[in-house]
């Protein structure tokens, strides 16, 4: 017989046995019986419901304003030189100073270049007096050559000092033309209206030939040259009117015109160059003034463009929720990355630029209470100028 002891001992073994296998079937049976763990997190997860738009490109007619700044230039400048040599008898302006086209600048001492179109003048006279006593020997000549009284050789001679004496006067005629353009560049006259930045001259100095005496300046009108990006310049045609603030001037707006626009980009800046001219009648704009050009550059192309309220950003990018559909058909909230813009003189709206594509559904308000991968109900809305989200109210939970 078994004591008492050991068979309280084996008692309890098979009621810790019993016990083991209870939990175990108990655990087979509560994992059969228990729902999927997506299906409980499904279950659990609350559907938001924003506010979505469809994209739809829209053809914004409001024009893009770019703005520049640039430093202004005269419309023309010229270096003056001396192209001949010579003291300097009378100066007709001085440095700073505005002048007329046509004006005196400099007269340079002409007695030799006189003397020297008076001798070519001579030379012409003698050599026309040659030609005509050689031209009246060849007649001569010809005529007794044609009455077989003159010889042949009689005839050749009168006829070769016809053509040197010819030559003669071609030469001389030549020598008095290069003697009265030596004259003449003895004078020095502005070849346009405008102001003389510099012209370090005084009467009595000895100018060479080459040497240059002073710069002028055509005030008439201002230039400026900005450069602009290829997107922008597409936009610019020659004659569109341009905005002009001149730091000088801070309180005025000054009218410009477009006047050229570059075919071929800055190799160092990459930039097209645009440039624009201003009226200066009343010479207020001078070179070298700072100014800053705005120029509306019209553009209707199709843009894609989304309400402000959609777009949020974190650590300076900027991101919006797309909405689609997951593998299983439930819509889905998906924090996508996009580049954008602003749009002129529409705080309401931003320009994206990358990220998104027309037709897409992006949420609109509140995206703040989305989170990525979030599963939600499509609540209508409609965006100014495209088409409207589908009415009423779809559950797609």
């Amino acid at each position: 017989m078994m004591p008492e002891g050991a068979k309280s001992g084996r008692r309890v073994q098979v009621a810790l046995w019993l016990a083991v296998a209870a939990l175990v079937l108990g655990g087979v049976a509560l994992r059969a019986t228990a729902p999927e763990p997506d299906s409980v997190a499904a279950a659990g997860e609350q559907a938001a419901s924003p506010e979505v738009i469809s994209l739809e490109l829209a053809r914004v007619h409001r024009p893009d304003r770019v703005s520049a700044s640039g430093v202004l230039e005269a419309r023309r400048s010229v270096r003056i030189s001396s192209e001949t040599s010579g003291r300097v008898l009378e100066i007709g302006a001085e440095a700073l100073d505005p002048v007329e086209a046509g004006q005196l600048l400099v007269q340079i001492d002409p007695l030799r270049a006189r003397l020297a179109v008076e001798r070519a003048q001579a030379a012409v006279t003698r050599a026309e007096s040659e030609l005509g006593l050689a031209r009246t020997s060849l007649d001569r000549q010809q005529s007794l050559k044609e009455r077989a009284v003159a010889s042949e050789s009689a005839f050749d001679d009168a006829s070769n000092r016809s053509r040197v004496a010819e030559s003669a006067i071609r030469d001389a005629r030549a020598r008095l033309a290069e003697a009265r353009d030596e004259l003449a560049k003895k004078t020095i006259h502005a070849p346009f209206a405008g102001v003389l930045r510099a012209f370090e001259l005084e009467r009595g100095e000895v100018v060479g030939v080459g040497q240059e005496i002073g710069e002028l300046l055509d005030l008439s009108t201002a230039r400026v040259s900005i450069g602009l990006s290829d997107r922008q310049i597409v936009s610019l045609r020659p004659g569109m009117p341009a905005s002009v603030g001149v730091e000088a001037y801070p309180q005025e707006r000054l009218p410009g015109t477009i006047l050229r626009v570059g075919a071929a980009a800055d190799e160092g800046s990459k930039k097209f160059p645009v440039e624009i001219e201003i009226d200066n009648a009343d010479r207020r704009l001078l070179p070298g003034m700072v100014v800053r050009v705005e120029l509306d550059l019209a553009s209707d192309r199709p843009r894609l463009l989304v309400p402000r309220e959609a777009l949020f950003h974190e650590f300076g990018l900027g991101f919006v929720y797309v909405l689609a559909d997951d593998e299983r058909g439930e819509l889905r909230a998906r924090r996508r990355r996009v580049s954008s813009s602003e749009l002129p003189f529409d705080p309401a709206w931003v320009e994206i630029s990358s990220g998104l594509a027309e037709g897409e559904w992006i949420a609109v308000n509140p995206v703040r209470a989305l989170r990525d991968g979030m599963r939600v109900r499509r609540r209508a809305g409609v965006v100014g100028g495209s088409a409207p989200a589908p009415a009423g109210e779809a559950d797609a939970s």
